[in-house]
């Protein structure tokens, strides 16, 4: 008789992973990261298809005065879904889908440089405490902190521009803005690489003569990503927040009036040094804080509604999805682990 084979030799052949099985990860984003994703996708479909249909004056609103009221066709209609803008004749829908690409660049341009330095000079920060980059993170971050961002980007912009006049108003914003956020980012990702510094495996890796140049690329910041997923979605708020109290401020704040005598809606005012060129350039937060201005206060009183309910959504969608995509990125990175 034959030798009978062993248990080794005889048991089958271990299973080649199979496609399912090699996307788990992808998979393990959840269905909040790919919703997110969706409405990211169809923003982006907006902002793109936005630059062709009104790229003859993607910076200009159209007007129509017949249909400033008293106009009984404001409201929304099966011809006008989002309705009519009353301070500025202008079909709401079609404001809002030509500031898309704006906005989209607004948000996209602060961002990059908010998650950009933050990002590395925390890390930075973090590998090298106690050194001077250290110090220089820990007072900038604490001292920008102290400071809500509404109000140090109003007094800085506004400083800014009164003494730099011109075209480039928006791009200097960007600029602006992206320098007051990241220090809260940098401190926050500087906290997580102090940690990460002193793993036993980034120990033993600075030990075996790594430089700090590898350790920040191939330890500390790979694996602090988790403070700036979680910090970005909440740098998307301020940034509608400027934007919307310059227009509501000067539209609302001082009840200006084109009398006399009054006509029985407002018009939309911007200040000499607002981040936009002018009161004709279509924008998210301008038109919501005009339209809080006329559907909030007299002489709208909450009759136009519509005037600030769709603009709102515009923005909150935009950073609901902003959330869900990294809170789907963070949860793929933890399960890889």
């Amino acid at each position: 008789m034959g030798a009978r084979p062993s248990p080794a030799s005889s048991s089958p052949p271990a299973p080649r992973s199979t496609g399912p099985a090699r996307h788990r990860p992808a998979r393990s984003a959840g269905l909040g990261f790919w919703v997110g994703a969706a409405l990211l996708a169809c923003y982006a479909a907006a902002g793109v298809s936005a630059l062709f249909v009104f790229s003859p004056s993607l910076s200009q609103l159209s007007r129509n005065l017949a249909w400033l009221p008293p106009s009984p066709s404001m409201r929304p209609s099966w011809a006008h879904p989002f309705g009519i803008m009353p301070a500025f004749g202008t079909d709401l829908l079609r404001a809002l889908w030509q500031a898309t690409p704006w906005d989209l660049a607004i948000v996209s341009g602060i961002l990059s440089i908010d998650i950009t330095l933050g990002f590395v000079l925390g890390g930075v920060a973090g590998l090298r405490e106690g050194g001077l980059s250290d110090a220089v993170v820990v007072f900038v971050g604490d001292s920008v902190g102290a400071i809500p961002p509404f109000i140090l980007a109003v007094v800085l912009f506004a400083g800014v521009s009164t003494l730099r006049p011109g075209p480039l108003s928006l791009p200097l914003f960007v600029v602006l803005f992206g320098l007051i956020l990241w220090p809260t980012l940098g401190r926050t990702v500087r906290e997580r690489a102090r940690l990460v510094a002193h793993e036993p495996y980034v120990e033993a890796a600075r030990a075996s003569g790594a430089s700090s140049r590898h350790l920040l690329v191939r330890h500390i910041l790979p694996n602090s990503v988790g403070p700036v997923l979680a910090q970005v979605p909440l740098d998307v708020a301020p940034i509608f927040l400027v934007l919307s109290a310059f227009p509501w401020f000067y539209t609302c704040g001082g009840m200006i009036w084109p009398g006399p005598p009054p006509v029985p809606y407002v018009l939309p005012h911007l200040p000499a040094f607002s981040p936009l060129p002018s009161v004709a350039f279509p924008e998210w937060g301008f038109l919501l804080g005009v339209g809080t201005c006329v559907g909030f206060t007299i002489p709208g009183g909450i009759s136009f509604w519509w005037t600030y309910l769709f603009p709102l959504l515009a923005i909150v969608v935009l950073g609901l999805a902003i959330g869900l995509v990294c809170d789907g990125i963070d949860r793929a990175r933890r399960f890889e682990r």
